[in-house]
């Protein structure tokens, strides 16, 4: 009897342990549906384009609540219209992801006809989200349009798209700057495709060699030199070379920086410009970089610009590599009018130009 009482136990046990298992893998479901539920809601939220509606969902996001809220002011400025929403899915263990595909107002403006796909990454404890991180499968051309903007139209740049704290007051007014900046860049890059920058016959060089630096042209091999340089000298950058905030800046990733480097040499193999970095003799350093491109200004052939790092030009380099470049730039390119903005003209005149 004694051993019969036992077995019953053990089989009353087994059952228990059963149940409750059986029990946690409900409340596990019951709990991914309600976070997929609440996902769903938020996307919804977002394109509503009505914070009032977002604001709930993003409670206890922490820094992702402001980032979250300026993309969508981001999105309504740039027209967004959702072309296909895939349902949102368990990405991994408590995040969720939406994928939502959009037709928008920048993306239009460079005429590839591609729509992006924008993802968001919800982190969720406890039935509630506390992060959220997007991606996008954006194109080069979108990257190269950006930067272009950032170099040519600093107004945009200081004006409805200048950052406070990392952080755009005016992210819908900057959207609509920027579609109209990509408008430009466009007409920009059709005009420069109609008329080559170089003869035919013109080998840009791809390796000058002088007592104390060497020039390359900018490209993967050289992602983590030129990295570090201008990392290293972000507010002296901001300041001397781009007049902007945008370019250099401390969130910068990897993936951008390759990025760059992979536009720079595809522009230099298609001819289109010329990028260099200017490095140490032993090719341990960049110590800064020169930039030979097609003049968007009448009157000159060929616009130049340089930058050299922050322990660069405190020690001189930045006078030297000038004079430098001007007499190489002179002897050995086929300009006949070559301009330096920000040296051999003023910012303000060459803005107005």
């Amino acid at each position: 009897m004694y051993k019969s009482l036992k077995i019953r136990a053990l089989s009353y046990m087994l059952i228990t342990i059963a149940l409750s298992a059986c029990t946690r893998e409900l409340d596990a479901d019951e709990e991914l549906a309600k976070n997929l539920a609440t996902a769903e809601g938020m996307i919804d939220a977002f394109y509503s384009f009505d914070p009032t509606k977002l604001k709930p969902y993003l409670s206890k996001a922490g820094k992702a609540e402001a980032g979250i809220l300026g993309y969508q002011a981001w999105a309504e400025g740039g027209n967004y219209i959702v072309i296909e929403r895939a349902p949102c899915t368990l990405e991994k263990e408590n995040v969720i992801a939406c994928a939502i595909t959009v037709q928008d107002d920048p993306v239009v403006a460079l005429e590839t006809g591609f729509n992006v796909t924008d993802t968001f990454h919800l982190t969720f404890e406890k039935g509630v989200i506390t992060g959220v991180k997007t991606s996008s499968n954006d194109q080069p051309i979108y990257y190269e349009a950006r930067k272009w903007v950032e170099s040519n139209l600093p107004k945009v740049m200081e004006g409805p798209c200048k950052r406070v704290d990392g952080v755009r007051p005016t992210p819908g007014d900057c959207a609509r700057a920027m579609t109209d900046g990509y408008k430009q860049f466009m007409k920009a890059k059709k005009a420069e495709s109609n008329a080559a920058f170089i003869p035919a016959e013109f080998e840009p060089p791809v390796l000058v060699e002088t007592t104390d630096f060497d020039l390359v042209p900018l490209g993967p091999d050289l992602v983590d030199l030129d990295f570090t340089a201008y990392m290293s000298s972000i507010e002296h950058l901001q300041k001397t070379f781009t007049r902007s905030e945008n370019w250099p800046h401390e969130n910068i990733s990897a993936e951008d920086a390759m990025q760059d480097m992979l536009n720079e040499q595809s522009r230099f193999n298609q001819r289109k410009s010329f990028a260099y970095g200017v490095l140490s003799k032993d090719g341990k350093r960049e110590m800064g970089c020169v930039y030979i491109k097609p003049s968007k200004k009448p009157g000159y052939d060929a616009q130049v610009t340089l930058w050299v790092t922050k322990a660069d030009f405190d020690a001189g380099f930045d006078a030297a590599l000038f004079e430098w470049t001007q007499q190489w730039v002179e002897e050995n390119w086929p300009f006949a009018e070559v301009v330096y903005p920000g040296r051999t003209i003023e910012w303000s005149e060459w803005d107005q130009l």
